[in-house]
């Protein structure tokens, strides 16, 4: 049980966690072993993952090939996204707490659709990691297809209550810097994902030269402006430490 108690400090505690370095750490995880896994597939497994069904030359290897067709990619990135998920899921937790304290009561509909939908997405994470492409691609893609459809309409929903329906007319200063950060990734991310198909359904019809690269490419820039609207939680939560005490964990 999560308790907000006031002068947590003065009281007895076991050791205490800033906030702010747990979701720097929560983000970091994922991104650290993503860039770990395109990296090794480039230098391993170069010929095998760049290799399409028409045998034209590529030097990016898609995501799913780079986390989920070889060992110990696969392995690195399960580890990461298992280890990462219940920190996640938290983060999600407060984040709940502070939408319903910075966004209008009359609002508050979009609010639970947001934190529905970000549930969900980091749901579909867990399961395109499960289920790999090369071994289980129905789920696999029925997966991806979740997680992509339910990030960006977050990152969409998110952006726009932050922004339209607060409480207060006014923001900080670093309210203002939190808000533009989410909108520069949510338009980064949508943009990226409209090249990824693009490039995908190109590749498919002409087999050209380097387009199934592109696609990779920009499945890259998709993940990354995904992780880093995420990151923008530290800009926004209120709570400064996670203390454990012999009670339990306490949030101040």
């Amino acid at each position: 049980m999560y308790l907000p108690l006031h002068n947590v400090i003065d009281r007895k505690y076991l050791f205490r966690v800033p906030v702010t370095k747990l979701c720097v750490f929560t983000v970091s995880l994922p991104l650290c072993a993503f860039v770990a896994c395109v990296l090794m597939t480039m230098f391993k497994d170069f010929d095998s993952a760049n290799n399409t069904h028409c045998k034209v030359p590529n030097v990016f290897p898609s995501i799913s090939a780079s986390i989920g067709n070889y060992e110990p990619q696969r392995t690195l990135w399960r580890i990461a996204l298992y280890v990462h998920a219940p920190l996640r899921f938290f983060i999600i937790y407060l984040r709940w707490e502070y939408y319903r304290n910075v966004i209008r009561q009359n609002c508050i509909f979009i609010v639970k659709v947001a934190v529905f939908l970000n549930v969900i997405e980091n749901l579909a994470l867990l399961g395109v990691t499960h289920w790999t492409s090369s071994l289980n691609y129905p789920y696999h893609e029925a997966c991806f297809e979740t997680f992509i459809g339910t990030s960006i309409f977050y990152m969409f929903f998110t952006s726009l209550m932050l922004t339209k329906y607060r409480r207060r007319t006014t923001m900080t200063q670093l309210e203002t810097y939190s808000v533009k950060l989410k909108w520069r990734a949510f338009l980064t991310n949508v943009s990226s994902f409209a090249f990824a198909a693009y490039f995908f359904l190109r590749h498919n019809r002409l087999c050209e030269p380097y387009v199934y690269s592109m696609f990779g490419f920009s499945e890259y820039i998709v993940v990354v402006s995904n992780m880093m609207f995420h990151m923008t939680t530290v800009y926004d939560l209120k709570v400064q430490f996670i203390y454990l005490t012999k009670k339990g964990v306490v949030i101040e």
